[in-house]
């Protein structure tokens, strides 16, 4: 059965308006300006939408707290941020591979303690990743590959023990703690068999300390890649801005996953599966965007396997419908989304960046953008970022606030706290 929401279906508007959550604007004609066809097929309900969004406007990313300096106090300075964390309470914790540090900043930005050392004993950590979590407790979990662990602390930064995990995979994937207090780290099902045949999983951590593996759903699509082999070594990579296969695990306790080639993607909730769909304009790959993005790769390919040649399909003419999903704390879902791209290079820094590094370098990017669904399907509307607004470390999503870092002008990385704002128009 499909429907168009308008405004006679008295039973789906007071579905959807119910569970409309903070930010979304339920008032008057407002609420009408998002129309959606809803179908139901076996236990999957669809909500597509097809025109117009749940917020008066789209929101921007404006900044509230910034945390980070180029000269001064060491506390302050950031070296490489891999991993942050936000409790409830609004502190915020950075771990900082380059000291190696994780330290603790108030709701202000000020410095609050630092958290373990540098080493091999209880508390201390060896080579921590992007690994790092609050759990509902008040304590934080902080993933170390090097010591093959992920350690606990309690709020006030005193060791807490440690769940053991296999040693030596290093990954920039995030930790995820979801809203029972259970730690999921991705793992390798498979990890004596060749990589062109390995299988994803999520190992689960009990608050009593048992252990099991969540099998990340694989939906059989064969995405297009790059590859390199040889005698004890073998690499692979996705064809740039090539449609894949998306996958998240929501704090709300289950999995979202799609495929990129058309904005479509599933919640699988255990009470059935919600599909998220939604209309959308392709983004368009510059030809020079795509050549530069082919050189690149050919380039990395080429510092381990010499004479490499690109042996994959070639780069598409658009980029796929989304890039990645960012399921929050409080259940709504950031996707986020190609933007056309700038250049920010001119063929001068170009060059010498390329003479710097070594190899090739793409100089376009675009702007980061976010789609903002509720868990119930309703789109809400699209945010903006701020210039040198990055994706690693995992930005940290809860209601109208944002904590991610940012890059600026001077290439100094900067924690901050963000809110969302409308953007209006004179």
């Amino acid at each position: 059965m499909s429907r168009i929401l308008r405004s006679a279906s008295l039973p789906i508007i007071a579905l959807l308006t119910t569970a409309c959550g903070p930010g979304a604007d339920n008032s008057g004609s407002d609420a009408l300006r998002w129309q959606a066809a809803i179908d139901t097929i076996a236990d999957t309900v669809v909500v597509r939408t097809v025109a117009g969004q749940m917020w008066e406007s789209d929101r921007q990313l404006v900044s509230e707290v910034s945390i980070g300096v180029l000269e001064g106090d060491e506390k302050y300075q950031f070296g490489r941020l891999r991993a942050i964390a936000v409790d409830l309470n609004g502190n915020m914790y950075a771990f900082d591979s380059h000291v190696p540090v994780l330290r603790v900043y108030g709701p202000d930005g000020a410095w609050l303690r630092d958290i373990g050392r540098e080493g091999e004993g209880p508390g201390e950590y060896k080579q921590p990743d992007a690994g790092l979590a609050m759990l509902r407790d008040g304590r934080v979990a902080l993933r170390d590959p090097g010591n093959g662990r992920i350690t606990l602390y309690k709020p006030d930064g005193a060791y807490d023990g440690f769940y053991r995990i296999a040693g030596s995979f290093n990954t920039s994937s995030p930790l995820t703690a979801d809203t029972t207090g259970t730690l999921l780290t991705p793992t390798v099902v498979n990890l004596g068999e060749s990589v062109f045949e390995w299988k994803s999983g999520l190992a689960r951590y009990f608050l009593d300390g048992s252990v099991d593996t969540l099998m990340v759903p694989d939906l059989g699509y064969e995405e297009a890649q790059v590859s390199a082999e040889r005698e004890g070594s073998m690499s692979i990579n996705g064809v740039p801005f090539a449609p894949e296969q998306v996958t998240a695990y929501s704090p709300k306790g289950y999995f979202l996953v799609g495929i990129s080639e058309d904005y479509a993607f599933d919640l699988l909730r255990p009470e059935g599966v919600l599909r998220i769909q939604k209309a959308y304009e392709p983004v368009a790959v510059y030809p020079g965007e795509a050549d530069a993005e082919r050189e690149a790769t050919t380039d990395n390919f080429k510092q381990n396997y010499p004479g490499w040649k690109w042996n994959g399909p070639p780069i598409p003419d658009v980029k796929p419908a989304y890039d990645g999903f960012y399921p929050a704390e409080d259940g709504r879902i950031w996707v986020h989304v190609p933007a056309p791209s700038e250049r920010y290079m001119d063929a001068e820094d170009q060059k010498a960046e390329e003479e710097r590094l070594g190899r090739a370098v793409n100089p376009y990017r675009a702007p980061v953008l976010f789609d903002v669904f509720e868990p119930t399907g309703e789109y809400l509307g699209q945010v903006s970022t701020p210039e040198g607004f990055s994706l690693r470390p995992k930005p940290i999503f809860r209601g109208d606030n944002v904590w991610a870092t940012v890059r600026d002008e001077y290439d100094v990385q900067r924690l901050h706290r963000f809110r969302m704002e409308a953007i209006t128009t004179d």
